[in-house]
């Protein structure tokens, strides 16, 4: 090569090097400074290597051939150094020697060994006093490296920490505006935001044009009930929510407690498992959170993490997020309150709703369904019920539910025996409200097959006084979603429920036994225009079989002589003969009320010994005395095939059929007696008028006989007549008739 070609070579590489510094002094990143270096490296004709030093030693960048003008593949990706290793090689300076003699470590003699240098240039690139990267120069044999030689890529080195911190401060400036606009922007949202929603997904905008693609979330605190929430979280790209868990589950919980910011970048994983932090999905690499403190209380936390990259965030990214949870907290604060009162505000307007309707509606089950319709729409909860206790108080069976499993339960009839072991069992056993608020970590609870997404739950007795009525029941698909002032509300709309039910009760009670004393009237007016006594009982006991609704009624008449119960009228009775029965004072239910004139009611006749099994299907009994004027008449007596068939009611109603059915009858007795007094009168009047008719004795005799056979019903009368004369002389005449 002439000298001429030398020069004009010299200079064509000088040009590419004033390039190459160039590009590093206007270069943006650090990949433009590394892009920078490999095309100022691949003008020298010298072999070169451009290492950037990392945590765990060097990262290969470029190693070029220049006899091949291209990049050695094959040199090691990696080299294991420690920090300590490569401040003891490369923080002395530029450094020109033999390969032997320098001291460089093994792994990077063996590269320029293996190329067949003999004299290598190390020329490190510090920042700091920091060692961030290495370019080094190897010759071959018959090559020389001079300080001038290489003096252009010594200029290099000089030039790249210069914009290595432009870049940094460029960044830095950058990342500040950012953080200025994220946070103006956030101000202007929050002036004009009253949804959390909105602001959550401003906030994770924010954070993501500022930060990069990290995962994001906020945790609400609930100092109540000790739980926090995560109703937004950015997890891979999707955006879902976490219901309540238990402060002390999570790492929340510090930043609660202390009311200070957290950031774990190096061995995130092993770090929050010695913390007793419950992780939902993959473990974070890196991990940033902040505190919403509001008044000196935390409310929630704003959380950011990154599942793959270790150091991931800076002191830039806790700056702004402890600018930015300082400025949301208060919104949040505000729009939960506000949210709370509206809440609060519907949930109490419901009560009043129902508060009316309990006022005006005696329709029971009208309400119920409107009441359990409006808990579950204005509550938002997953499902409500309303069980009442059956007559026996033995169970509770569903009167009103919503949604399709209320349907179902409705169609099957679903019950719960009382003091059973279920949250409802308890509840109308118990009288007092029960509430769950994570049933999976409660042993006593029985999932029910209906309502198998339940995660909390909470039971209200309907009760007054000390009266349970039933139950409401209400469930979550949510843990921890029942709250000291949701469950205030509905105790109170549980209590309105209770009245709706009392009063309708007592508004049904009246009814009937406003029908049943017309009814009664209706009795009593048949059998008081009856013109027998039998006439009188019959229509008594038709009557009460209307009334009763099909139960077994006989009217028993008392014999004072005997002292004996006879069956007079009766109906509903299997069979003729034990309608016909014969009782004595004493003995049995009705002999016992005879003797002691007192009422008796049964509601199980097998547990009482006085009873005498006629029909085996009998299970209640009443027998009243039918008493008038201190004189026991007979007895009434109704009987049922269901158990506790009677009521007082019907004893009192019943009592006072028995008074008038008494007087009735004593007043057809007597009609009867009047009637029988003036047929004989009426008889004696027409045989007198005969017998004066005529003047012969004998006829006379015969007139009588035959009147008196036909009054009396007789086959044969006889007439004898004794007359005893002044002077003691007795003669006798007789008549008989057939």
């Amino acid at each position: 090569m002439s000298e001429n070609q030398i020069i004009a070579a010299d200079i064509a590489e000088l040009v590419k090097l004033h390039q190459a510094n160039y590009a590093i002094f206007h270069a943006e990143t650090e990949k433009d400074v590394d892009l920078a270096i490999q095309n100022a490296l691949r003008t020298c004709h010298f072999y070169t290597a451009h290492y950037s030093v990392k945590d765990n030693g060097l990262e290969w960048v470029l190693v070029h051939n220049p006899e091949a003008k291209k990049t050695i593949e094959s040199a090691p990706a990696e080299l294991q150094l420690t920090p300590g290793e490569i401040f003891r090689c490369f923080s002395q300076g530029i450094r020109i020697s033999t390969l032997a003699e320098t001291n460089l470590p093994d792994q990077l003699k063996s590269i320029f060994d293996g190329l067949k240098c003999q004299q290598i240039a190390v020329l490190p690139i510090l920042q700091d006093a920091d060692v961030q990267k290495v370019l080094l120069i190897g010759a071959l044999a018959g090559e020389k490296i001079t300080r001038e030689a290489i003096d252009p890529l010594v200029r290099l080195t000089e030039i790249v920490p210069v914009a290595l911190n432009n870049i940094k401060t460029a960044r830095a400036t950058k990342q500040r505006l950012r953080e200025l606009e994220a946070i103006s922007e956030t101000s202007q949202t929050i002036s004009s935001s009253t949804n959390l929603d909105s602001l959550y997904r401003m906030l994770h905008s924010q954070i993501s044009a500022t930060m990069g693609s990290v995962n994001f979330a906020v945790a609400l605190y609930n100092s109540q009930n000790e739980t926090v929430e995560i109703p937004y979280a950015s997890e891979e790209g999707s955006i879902t929510s976490h219901d309540p868990t238990p402060i002390s589950e999570g790492i929340i919980s510090i930043l609660i407690r202390t009311r200070q910011p957290l950031m774990l970048v190096e061995d995130v994983e092993r770090r929050l498992n010695a913390l007793g932090a419950r992780q939902i999905g993959k473990a974070p690499k890196s991990w940033l959170g902040c505190p919403l403190v509001v008044g000196g209380d935390a409310i929630g936390a704003l959380i950011v993490q990154d599942v793959e990259q270790e150091k991931r965030f800076s002191e830039d990214d806790l700056r702004l997020m402890i600018a930015l949870s300082s400025q949301v907290a208060g919104a949040i604060y505000n729009i939960r309150l506000l949210e709370d009162a509206r809440r609060s505000a519907m949930q109490l307007q419901t009560v009043a709703e129902i508060s009316r309707e309990v006022s005006s509606s005696l329709i029971v089950d009208n309400l119920l369904r409107q009441a359990v319709n409006l808990v579950h729409e204005r509550f938002d909860f997953y499902h409500a019920a309303v069980f009442l206790v059956d007559t026996a108080g033995e169970n509770v069976i569903i009167r009103e539910a919503t949604g399709e499993a209320g349907t179902q339960m409705k169609r099957v009839g679903f019950k719960l025996a009382v003091g059973s072991k279920s949250v409802i069992g308890f509840v109308s056993q118990e009288k007092e409200l029960l509430v769950i608020n994570e049933i999976a970590k409660d042993s006593t609870y029985v999932t029910n097959p209906f309502l198998s997404e339940s995660k909390a739950e909470a039971c209200l007795p309907l009760k007054v006084g000390e009266r349970i009525l039933g139950v409401l029941d209400v469930q979550s698909q949510r843990a921890y979603m029942f709250t000291d002032e949701n469950v205030r509300i509905l105790q109170i709309l549980a209590d309105q429920l209770a009245i709706a039910i009392v009063n309708s009760e007592l508004f049904a009670e009246a009814q009937e036994r406003l029908t049943q004393h017309r009814l009664l009237h209706h009795v009593t007016t048949a059998a008081a225009s009856s013109t027998t006594i039998e006439e009188a009982l019959n229509s008594a006991v038709q009557g009460l079989q209307v009334t009763l609704g099909g139960d077994q009624i006989s009217i028993m008449m008392a014999d004072k002589e005997q002292k004996m119960l006879e069956v007079k009228s009766s109906i509903g009775y299997p069979n003729e003969d034990s309608a016909r029965l014969k009782i004595p004072f004493g003995v049995g239910v009705t002999g016992w009320v005879a003797a002691r004139r007192l009422s008796l009611r049964l509601g199980d006749v097998a547990k009482d010994s006085r009873y005498i099994v006629v029909n085996p299907k009998i299970r209640s009994e009443l027998a009243i005395p039918l008493i008038y004027r201190n004189e026991v008449l007979g007895v009434l007596n109704v009987e049922s095939t269901r158990l506790n068939a009677y009521t007082e009611n019907d004893e009192e109603m019943l009592g006072t059929l028995a008074g008038s059915l008494a007087a009735i009858i004593a007043h057809s007795r007597l009609l009867d007696q009047f009637r029988r007094q003036v047929e004989r009168e009426h008889l004696l009047y027409e045989i007198t008028n005969k017998i004066r008719h005529t003047t012969n004795p004998e006829k006379i005799l015969s007139i009588t006989t035959e009147e008196l056979n036909k009054a009396l019903s007789t086959r044969k009368t006889q007439i004898e007549i004794s007359l005893k004369s002044p002077h003691s002389t007795l003669s006798e005449s007789s008549a008989t008739g057939e």
